[in-house]
């Protein structure tokens, strides 16, 4: 198993890539606690679903842009198994559009789960993982925040941004043994991409190399990589799982 008792925490991790990645991890031998805005039912299911599999996660409800709820879980994991050892910020919302017709709470929404909820849980996370002289954070971000897509200006933005601070934390602490890498996904085979139009899904496929939608599983075998020791010389890269996405 490449995580054997590793500690890892999962914000967004009731649905999608987020989900996805709470598995993974577990199957990998790692401790999993996973963070969620809303969706009880659905960590219920994750929950019983784990038991029935003899793995152990544990489930933390609340907001990521909230300090003081962040703040709660990380000591609440660090009493209970000693350590942190990783860190996927995964927690992220949409609201699409032109920047034209952008409305000023679709904007701060967006930018404030996306962007600043990383921001809160990176600078959460920090301490302990200095104290302990180890670990590995993930931000997922997303091939729109590395070339840009006109009708998600908000959403690129944030997921810009995101790449901008795991670079400057990277510089930072990985002399320290924190390693900070991002993953930009494309487009993926999630709940999300339901409610997109076919013709948009097209345009998109029409700029991809595999000419397939992606699925969550391979996004999540991406996020193992960069967990385990298979990756202790990667620092710093945005590792894309997109097809070839070539726009």
């Amino acid at each position: 198993m490449l995580l054997k008792d590793k500690v890892a925490i999962i914000t967004g991790a009731t649905r999608g890539i987020g989900r996805e990645i709470l598995y993974r991890l577990a199957e990998e031998g790692a401790k999993v606690i996973g963070l969620y805005a809303n969706n009880d039912t659905e960590a219920k299911k994750i929950q019983n679903d784990f038991i029935k599999r003899g793995l152990s996660v544990d489930f933390y409800k609340g907001s990521v842009v909230e300090r003081s709820y962040i703040n709660f879980v990380f000591n609440e994991v660090k009493e209970k198994y000693g350590k942190i050892d990783i860190l996927i910020n995964n927690a992220g919302i949409t609201r699409d559009n032109f920047i034209t017709q952008m409305n000023e709470e679709d904007w701060k929404k967006v930018i404030e789960t996306n962007f600043l909820g990383t921001y809160t849980c990176c600078t959460e996370v920090i301490p302990y993982m200095l104290a302990q002289k180890y670990g590995k954070v993930i931000n997922m971000v997303s091939v729109t925040g590395v070339v840009g897509r006109e009708a998600q200006v908000n959403y690129g933005t944030s997921k810009g941004a995101m790449i901008g601070l795991t670079r400057l934390l990277s510089r930072r602490y990985a002399q320290e043994g924190i390693y900070f890498n991002t993953i930009a996904p494309g487009l993926i085979q999630t709940e999300m991409i339901d409610t997109v139009p076919e013709h948009k899904i097209d345009n998109f496929l029409q700029y991809t190399n595999l000419k397939r939608v992606g699925t969550t599983k391979e996004v999540a075998n991406a996020a193992v990589y960069l967990s385990s020791e298979l990756s202790d010389y990667v620092s710093d890269v945005v590792l894309k799982v997109d097809g070839g996405f070539c726009r």
